[in-house]
């Protein structure tokens, strides 16, 4: 059941594709995008693991990163 299970992704392009042109691509593929990061060549989406891999098969994506998170030692918050 980990691959129905939402992430958050970090997509970064190839430099020569601009980030507008492919964001309905990877809407097409499933990825639900939240922020396009022109600037960085980057978008920010949500998406399944199958939605990732079917990702990392295009040719204008570089990779494609789970989002992580990072507390400080001893934070419980």
């Amino acid at each position: 059941m980990s691959s129905a299970q939402v992430h958050i992704y970090v997509i970064t392009l190839v430099a020569d594709v601009q980030p507008e042109d492919i964001v309905d691509e990877l809407a097409a593929h499933g990825l639900r995008v939240k922020q396009v990061l022109a600037a960085l060549g980057q978008i920010i989406g949500e998406g399944s693991e199958q939605v990732a891999a079917q990702l990392r098969g295009l040719d204008a994506v570089v990779s494609v990163d789970a989002q992580r998170t990072y507390r400080a030692l001893g934070d419980e918050s």
